[in-house]
């Protein structure tokens, strides 16, 4: 599995409305609150497109070589991550895109193989690791659970908890940065700590979350 990525204006519009559509975080943005300010709540997507133009040129955001940063510093860690999330999830079959964005809440698409970065962001790392971990879950449990009758709320809150495991097993990669995940999923994500401590099965750590 490969990362590819790149600016695309479209892409980007993309994000920002369906970042505030979140069912983790329905709050605004700092930068969908300056658009409803100028625009009103009404997310048209050439208004969006036009917004998002205007932001990077007024902004002097250089997204080339935002790229081209993003992707130098994720070559340091993606031979290692992808190894150790291998280990304990299992090849995930596919290349991936990642799309820079101007909007600080980014989301992505499973089925078309690509998620969002913050074109600003400090620790880019951590965030693609945070999306990345998503895929694989997806990859490995995603069917398995439906098809056990599990919840789409339910699945959502175990594939946000098991974020956790960054700061378990990839805290050297991290940077300082502490992935905490949204108030909703601290029990679970307390949950995932304890489990995985005592034993680094993820099946094991799966079958406790369900049952919790």
């Amino acid at each position: 599995m490969k990362i590819a990525f790149s600016y695309d204006i479209g892409k980007d519009a993309e994000n920002f409305i369906k970042s505030a559509q979140s069912a983790n975080n329905p709050k605004p943005t700092k930068l969908q609150e300056i658009y409803i300010a100028e625009q009103g709540e009404n997310l048209d997507p050439a208004k969006v497109k036009s917004f998002l133009k205007k932001y990077v040129q007024e902004n002097k955001i250089d997204v080339n070589m935002a790229v081209s940063e993003i992707d130098k510093k994720w070559q340091y860690v993606e031979h290692e991550f992808i190894r150790r999330t291998e280990n304990v999830f299992g090849r995930y079959p596919a290349d991936i895109h990642a799309y820079l964005s101007t909007n600080s809440r980014c989301t992505y698409n499973i089925e078309q193989n690509y998620f969002f970065v913050f074109v600003t962001s400090k620790n880019p790392n951590a965030l693609i690791m945070h999306e990345l971990l998503h895929f694989y879950t997806w990859r490995r449990l995603h069917d398995e659970l439906i098809k056990k009758g599990i919840s789409s709320e339910k699945y959502n809150n175990i594939k946000e908890s098991l974020t956790e495991l960054l700061n378990l097993e990839y805290k050297d990669l991290m940077e300082g940065y502490e992935d905490k995940g949204y108030s909703q999923h601290k029990k679970m994500r307390e949950l995932v700590r304890e489990i995985w401590a005592q034993n680094k099965d993820l099946d094991h750590l799966i079958t406790e979350l369900i049952a919790d």
